[in-house]
């Protein structure tokens, strides 16, 4: 295939070939001198340059869509309702290499790893690498734990890989954003996991939140998956 912009350097690139050829008095062409070739491959190249197909803008701004990091010993932190946030990890770690799950913040589940501290998560970081899966962390936030003034610094020091909030879609979405937005202006959140999609008729209100989406209703989205109501099917 020939580029329209490369065609046109061809043609000059034979004109000038002619050229030589006629002031050569009839010798064979050769080749072109080396500062001709030098303007050829100079305007090959910004022909090429022009001619590129250019991405269009909305894929562009179009963001990856965020997975749960899955290596040993990495620690995948979600934040949210206890309720929700467990069943986010849960899901996360049954489709991951483990199902063992580690709690923090106003979750309290019996037999169950604790993370509330640097030494904490790194012996939760070590259980990890022992069994070959990532560390799956559910922190429950209530109004007493986010009363707290330091309960962002504390999520700082366990020092997390990757950050998830875990909101629940058939949630008032003025209330939903309240909390997230707090949350997100004092730690970096990396992306949202979503409960009850299927039982709501509104399941995009959590588009608003303008975080990326990557876990809904214990599934990573697929490119063309849609949640809806489980009575629209």
């Amino acid at each position: 295939m020939v580029f329209p912009g490369m065609a046109a350097v061809l043609d000059s690139i034979d004109v000038e070939e002619r050229k030589l050829h006629r002031e050569s008095s009839g010798a064979a062409p050769g080749p072109l001198g080396a500062q001709g070739f030098a303007q050829v491959l100079d305007d090959l190249t910004a022909n090429l340059a022009t001619d590129r197909p250019v991405l269009p803008e909305r894929l562009k701004r179009r963001p990856a869509v965020p997975r749960p990091l899955g290596a040993p010993g990495d620690l995948i932190l979600v934040i949210g309702a206890a309720v929700d946030a467990l069943s986010v990890v849960r899901s996360m770690a049954a489709a991951s290499t483990t199902r063992e799950i580690a709690v923090a913040g106003s979750i309290e589940l019996a037999g169950t790893v604790r993370v509330d501290d640097r030494r904490s998560a790194v012996r939760a970081r070590a259980i990890g690498v022992h069994t070959i899966s990532p560390v799956f962390v559910a922190f429950g936030l209530d109004r007493s734990t986010m009363d707290r003034s330091n309960w962002d610094e504390l999520v700082l020091s366990i020092s997390p890989d990757q950050v998830w909030v875990a909101v629940d879609a058939g949630r008032k979405p003025d209330d939903t954003a309240l909390w997230v937005h707090a949350v997100a202006a004092r730690i970096p959140i990396d992306a949202v996991a979503v409960e009850g999609s299927a039982l709501t008729a509104s399941p995009e209100t959590v588009e608003e939140l303008n975080l990326p989406i990557g876990w809904v209703d214990g599934l990573a989205p697929g490119p063309a998956r849609s949640p809806r109501p489980v009575w629209d099917s």
